[in-house]
């Protein structure tokens, strides 16, 4: 984040006929508190002077600092304004536009200059930057436990890559207040998983391939290990990967707060002040736990005009009327009554992190229905950007997402949630910026 931000917009975009857009990004901390209060006021203010015909919100998903959050957003919106220009296309109506980007704190955020010392049992491959993304990663989860095991869990932290069987179920034990804690996605907590629970779902997603490759999102590696050691029993544990798959949980847990006691407020005030401009919510990853608890913490004054989540990072089962098999809906069961138009989402097989590795490092306790179905989420914490919306029976449908110039049906009769699967064109977590993801935003916008 700079030294100061903007009270003014943080930049301007070019749109139709010589027109500047304003773009605020408006900072959160991790308890949901705005960082830049001068900047939303202003923004707010704004607001209610001046005639936005559409006011979009955006959310960066985990693991992006300021440069990746900003360059996140200024891709995909000078992107998207080339595609509409060199693709002569006009929405049809006036069209004065107000953006808003959240930035969240989803990293465990390390300066450049931040060169932490070379400690005992550190790889010596290790850079400087790694080294001090690494111990915040373990101050961040030391945080969360007893005091009276945090030095015996920095002692275990240390240990590199040879953590055994016995010090694994003394790690499983002191961190276990972070597999303990409620999630807004699904309606119940469940049981504490024991030691042994906690590390065997270690050793899972060891065998799948180290976390250590940091170009895989999640922290995850981008495809999966074949190795014979990799896919064989292993004897021992590497504490690193352990803490950083455990910031991922913490991680999703901010993001909710974030979403519930930050951008909710800014949220209604947005539909509160703005007249009858639409309000458009854009959200990627993580990103879309963030405005999705803003939208369902509290009710809201009006309904916001479309939501549009890339490869979200929630449980499929989010929207579900029935999450656990006894009556009890998802988390986000009123998001889809919330938005005029039809919620917009996409979800693709080539997503191997929300595919394969995300319901196993969010699992929270036991897992209710351990399924292994080739091709069917394998259990209730399957990602919603890895295999689409479960339980929601006919308000959902699912659509081969669409080329430019090839429409949309979000009027009469289009169903509540339509999932966009893309699997043809989004071949990775971060394939956002895309013609294929612009041309959904403009459905959104003609409609």
């Amino acid at each position: 984040m700079p030294d100061q931000l903007p009270a003014g917009p943080y930049r301007t975009i070019s749109i139709n006929d010589g027109q500047q857009a304003p773009f605020y990004i408006i900072p959160f901390d991790e308890q949901g508190l705005c960082q830049g209060p001068l900047t939303q006021a202003q923004m707010l203010s704004t607001v209610q002077v001046d005639s936005y015909t559409d006011i979009f919100i955006f959310s960066h998903g985990w693991n992006n600092d300021w440069s990746a959050a900003t360059g996140l957003y200024n891709t995909f919106l000078d992107g998207y304004m080339k595609f509409y220009h060199d693709h002569r296309l006009t929405y049809g109506r006036p069209f004065r536009p107000l953006m808003i980007g959240i930035f969240w704190p989803s990293i465990a955020l390390v300066s450049p200059s931040e060169n932490a010392p070379a400690i005992a049992g550190t790889d010596p491959q290790l850079t400087d930057m790694q080294i001090a993304l690494n111990l915040r990663e373990v101050q961040s989860i030391a945080a969360t436990i007893a005091k009276n095991d945090v030095e015996r869990f920095y002692a275990l932290a240390q240990r590199g890559s040879d953590l055994k069987l016995d010090e694994a179920l003394e790690l499983a034990r002191i961190m276990a207040p972070i597999y303990n804690v409620s999630s807004d996605e699904l309606p119940d907590k469940g049981p504490v998983p024991s030691p042994e629970e906690t590390v065997k779902m270690w050793q899972t997603i060891a065998r799948m391939g180290p976390s250590a490759d940091t170009s895989g999102a999640f922290g995850f590696a981008n495809e999966p290990a074949s190795s014979p050691e990799a896919a064989g029993l292993l004897d021992f544990l590497d504490p690193r990967e352990i803490i950083r798959g455990a910031t991922v949980l913490q991680m999703k847990d901010r993001a909710g707060v974030v979403g519930a006691h930050g951008v909710c407020s800014l949220l209604h005030d947005l539909l509160t002040n703005s007249g009858s401009a639409r309000l458009h919510l854009i959200g990627h990853s993580y990103g879309c736990k963030v405005l999705l608890s803003a939208l369902c913490f509290k009710d809201i004054p009006r309904l916001v005009h479309s939501i549009l989540l890339f490869e979200p990072a929630v449980s499929y089962l989010c929207f579900a009327k029935d999450a656990t098999g006894m009556g009890q809906p998802g988390g986000y069961h009123l998001a889809p009554q919330r938005v005029e138009e039809p919620l917009l989402l996409t979800f693709t097989a080539n997503d191997i992190p929300l595919r394969q590795f995300f319901h196993l490092a969010v699992r929270r306790p036991s897992d209710l229905g351990d399924m292994q179905i080739a091709g069917a989420p394998p259990s209730r914490y399957a990602a919603l950007g890895g295999y689409g919306p479960g339980g929601v029976d006919d308000e959902s449908k699912e659509i081969p997402i669409k080329s430019a110039g090839d429409p949309y049906n979000l009027g009469p009769g289009a169903p509540r949630i339509c999932a966009l699967n893309g699997s043809n064109v989004i071949m990775g977590h971060g394939d956002i910026s895309i013609e294929a993801t612009w041309w959904a935003l403009f459905e959104q916008l003609v409609n």
